[in-house]
This record gives structure tokens, sequence and C-alpha cells, in this order.
């Protein structure tokens, strides 16, 4: 017997049965029923169906960046959570707690435990994300390119989607891509969607809001999701219409923790005989404040390998803390004092704080070389920065050594938070990083050299094939969203800028030369744009229309579009068309 399946979701109606032998009988009742070397085949989707399926967004490579999981350090919030995805009520189960009591962890395991048991739909750690660029049409397509991995059976429902949800809003894109494919399982078990760090997303409250007309579908699908607060105490708009149940995830034990220490401390090379008493452990693991991220960052301290200090110096100091954890005081106090080793002189730590405030609105990932040409840096400073705060990277994305990542694809949020809200504060304040004069350094840096490109564009013959490199690439794409998250809007701010100058020395000509090298990359392939070449046309009508394209494209460019927007405004602030366009995007995208 054979049965072919196609590219439909629903299963065959019609057996066919391949010429049956005597020990065959396909009659009700039939007595000695019996079936021998029967083999069924069942066609995957076609290949049309897999073309399409793999232009979907894919997650960034997990390798290297799961935390460990420790052998029953959570077994009552794992049960808890697997019965939870057993049951028939609630949407959605968020787990909240502060940074770095170990959500991720626990996502990580939960992931691999629903997996184990075919329960798993898709698993989206949005912390390996890019952090302003990922919108939630994308993620909700990655979301379907998981789902299908896992479940072959529902790429053709996705393609469906793929085709049909086009300019559609978010609660269309969440029924076509991810309910109705895991609807067509017909799985005897609502399948599970992970989602961690959800709140570290700005997309969440529009994300949040579109889940509710999936309250009535909880046996099929379910969400568990983690955050840092209480979704349900915040001020989210229609929050209370979402069926959702929450739970706090607590500090782990100080066994856990000394089961921690005892396994991680041996492999610190210890010199002159300077090995941690029991009472070094315990208080170890008091301080710790059963956060798990704070006893990786000691471990991490004490087996850096290019440290002046010996370990058991380090180890000293550590302990000299009078403070328990308790919150985010004790781990900014360990990652002050960690910088202070890692970068002694205040000469040291200015050029840390360029480097971090760089990699932190970082949007893409940048070989070392092609990181310091953007930045400005000299390449040997790079490499010894970018070596050193390796010491306390909780995440190892592919090629770490060699490329730099964003901040928060490597970095635990614990660290970026204190990096940003400083405390205690330096005397030079050389440890302090502001967001937005890293928005405003890296945009100067990329209209430099867009403008320097653009000098050699204007005698090239074809925007497409220009040989960008990879620094001149990213400040083609990406100075627009630095200048609108690096500057302030109104005119009495924005007019003295020296990003105003620079806007004002490309023409637009020039603009519309950039504009189509831009829009070649962005939009999707087969696409090929040439330069406006409009005499007429303005800097500030050269960026709308790249938001009309951008509009017209599949993909999800809604933050590029708002960027561009914000600059028109700026560069034209009287036009009246352009801003009620920028407020119609804030208001029907939230």
């Amino acid at each position: 017997m054979s049965l072919n399946a196609g590219p439909s979701s629903s299963p065959p109606s019609v057996f066919t049965a391949e010429a049956p032998s005597s020990n065959y009988s396909f009659f009700p009742g039939a007595n000695n029923f019996q079936m021998r070397d029967v083999h069924f085949t069942i066609k995957g989707p076609s290949d049309q169906d897999q073309w399409w399926f793999h232009g979907l967004p894919k997650h960034p490579d997990m390798s290297g960046r799961q935390p460990e999981y420790l052998p029953d350090s959570r077994t009552p919030d794992v049960e808890q959570s697997l019965q939870w995805a057993s049951s028939l009520t609630d949407l959605v189960l968020c787990i909240y707690g502060p940074a770095g009591i170990g959500k991720s962890t626990l996502a990580g395991h939960l992931s691999g435990r629903l997996r184990s048991d075919g329960r798993l739909g898709a698993a989206v750690f949005l912390g390996a994300f890019p952090p302003d660029t990922s919108g939630p049409e994308t993620i909700i397509k990655t979301m379907a390119h998981e789902l299908g991995n896992l479940h072959p059976r529902a790429i053709p429902k996705i393609v469906e989607a793929m085709k049909r949800c086009h300019g559609t809003s978010l609660e269309d894109h969440l029924e076509g891509y991810i309910l109705e494919p895991v609807r067509s399982l017909n799985h005897p078990h609502p399948l599970i969607i992970i989602v961690d760090a959800l709140d570290e997303w700005q997309d969440h409250p529009r994300f949040l809001k579109a889940l509710a007309p999936l309250n009535l579908e909880s046996t099929v699908i379910k969400f568990i999701t983690t955050s840092r607060s209480n979704p349900q105490t915040s001020r989210l708009p229609d929050i209370d219409k979402i069926s959702m149940h929450t739970y706090p995830l607590l500090p782990v034990s100080t066994d856990v923790m000394k089961s921690y220490f005892d396994k991680y401390l041996r492999s610190v090379v210890w010199a002159d005989g300077g090995k941690p008493s029991s009472a070094d452990v315990n208080k170890l693991s008091d301080l710790s404040g059963g956060l798990p991220v704070w006893g990786w960052t000691v471990i991490s301290l004490l087996t850096q390998r290019f440290s002046e200090s010996p370990p058991h110096e380090i180890l000293a100091g550590i302990l000299a803390s009078e403070r328990q954890v308790g919150g985010s005081k004790g781990l900014s106090e360990l990652y002050h004092n960690a910088l202070l080793r890692l970068f002694p002189t205040a000469d040291d730590r200015r050029y840390f704080q360029r480097y971090l405030g760089a990699v932190l609105v970082l949007q893409e990932t940048l070989s070392l070389p092609d990181f310091s040409k953007l930045v400005g840096m000299p390449p040997h400073l790079v490499e010894a920065i970018h070596s050193a705060l390796s010491t306390i990277q909780t995440r190892s994305p592919p090629d770490s050594e060699t490329t730099v990542h964003p901040a928060s694809t490597r970095f635990h949020l614990s660290f970026l938070e204190y990096a940003q809200d400083n405390a205690p504060p330096t005397a030079d304040n050389t440890l302090t990083i502001s967001a937005f004069d890293s928005h405003s350094r890296l945009s100067l840096a990329c209209l430099e050299i867009v403008r320097d490109v653009l000098r050699s564009l204007a005698h090239w013959t074809s925007s497409r094939s220009y040989p960008l490199q990879g620094f001149q690439r990213y400040a083609f794409k990406y100075w627009v969203l630095h200048v609108s998250y690096g500057t302030h809007r109104t005119q009495d701010e924005w007019l003295p800028t020296p990003q105003c100058s620079a806007l004002q020395a490309i023409t637009p000509g020039a603009l519309q030369q950039w504009a189509a090298v831009f829009l070649n990359m962005m939009l999707r392939e087969g696409k090929e744009v040439a330069a406006i070449q409009d005499e007429n046309v303005t800097s500030t009508g050269v960026l709308t229309m790249i938001v009309d394209s951008l509009r017209e494209d599949d993909g999800d460019h809604w933050v590029f579009e708002v960027a561009c927007l914000e600059v028109a405004v700026r560069l034209g602030s009287g036009c009246d068309q352009v801003w009620d366009k920028l407020g119609g995007y804030y208001e029907n995208n939230g």
C-alpha cells in the first residue's frame, strides 16, 4: 500500500491499495485481518513550497549562546511549566523575574524538553536578534520558519500565508503563519511557541496585543514567554484582553549555587595553594543572592587568561564585598570592579567607553577590521578591548573572536543595563555609556563614509554593482536609523548639529544615488532600482519616496520607514504632509 500526500495539509480521504495478496483483507468485519510488509510513503512539501519557505527570515545561530542548565536546579519550575503546557486553559504563560535570575536558561531547557516530547512548535530567543531592526512581522515569520523546520507538514500552509499576508495586520500574520499551519498538523496536544526575553524587544506591546484573538485556540497553540516584569501589572494596551497566566521565577537555592561553585571552581588554575575553602564557597553562594549570572561572572573573572592578578587575589576582592545581591546592586558592583581590573587607566576606560558605546547601538555583525574603520579606532585597540570583554560575555555567537556582534547578542542584559545606568559612578565618568550619544557618534561616522562613497559612485554605471566594503555597506544601510536615534527632532536642537551640516552638504542628486544603493540592499532579489535623477526632488522628497518603495515590498521595513520619515521631518520641518505621514505610522503601529 502506498499513501501519497501532496502539499495539501489535510489528510487524504481515499486510500489506494496495490494488488493485495490473499494475506490482505480490506473488508469490514473480516476475520484474520493481516498487514505484512506495508510501506507508507508520505510526500513532503513540493519543491516550489520549499523554495518559498526558505525565503523566510532565519533564526540567528544559537550555537555557543545557550547557558548551561544545572540538573535539578529548577525542577519545580520545570514541572509547573510543563503541567501548564498540557492544560487546555490560558493562551500565554509568562515567566517573569529580574535580569540574571535564569529565565533564558529555563526557556532553553523547556525548549529541549518540549522538543523531545514532540510538543514544541518553535522557540525564539529575542536576545539573539539585532536590537532595533527586527519588527513584529519578521519575528512572526521567523517563528514560522522554526515551525516548518520542526514540522515539515506545516510548510504548505506557511507558504499560503507568505502569498496572501503581505500588508495585512499582525493578527492576520499570526493566524496565517502560526495558527493555521499548526492546526493543519492535527496534533493531539497544543504545540508550544517559546518567546524568550519578550520585554527586551521594542515591539513587544504590538505583538502581545495581536495575541488576543487567539485566546480560544489554546487547545491548538500556546505561548510561553519570559519577561523581567509581570505584564499584567504593566500599562500595556489591552493586556487584560489576553488569556494569560503569570509565574514569578525566584532565585535558585543556596544549595544549587554551592553545587555550581563546587563544580566550576575546580576549573580554575590556582597559584600558590590559594584554593578556596568551603567557607569561601558558602560566602560566594550567599553573595550571589541566587542569581546564576552572578556566579557565572565570578567564574569567568577567575579563569581569564591574561589577568595581571592571580585568581586568589581576585577571589579575595570579591569575598570582601559586604553586600548580598538581592537585586541589581550586587551585580553592578561586580561589573564595576571587573571593568576597573580590565581597564585600569583613565585612557583605557575612555577607549572602552567608545568601543562599548558603538557595540551597544550596532545593528549587525561586522569583521574586526570593518568595525575599526566604521568607528575610527585603531585595529589593535579594537582587538584588545574586544578580547578583554570576552571575560564578561555570557554568549558566544559564531566567530565571536574575529567579528564584532551587537552588544545584546553577546552580553547579558544586566551588564548592558549597568553600562547605561552606572552605579557606583566613577570620578571621571568613563564607564558610563549613553545610547543616544553612541547613536549620534555612529551617525556622523556613517555620514562621512556615505559622503566619500557618493563621490566615487557618481562615476559608476550601476549602483547595484558598486563594490562596497563591509563598513561602507553598513553606513549606507543604517545612517538614517542612527541619525533618527541620535539627534533631536525640534529645529532648535537639530539645526546646530553636525549631522544637519553633513546632510546639507549632500545634494539631493547625490542622495538619490544613495537611495538607489539603499533600496537595492533592502528590496527582495529580482528588483533593481536605478537612481531617480530628478532635479526637482528635494532631500525630503527622496526620503519619502524611499518610504513608499519599502512599504510596497514584501519585507518588514517598518523601522527603516520610520527612520526615513524622522530624518525627513528634520530636513523639511515645514512639510505638513511628511509630519502627517510620520504621525500616522506611530498611530497605526503603536
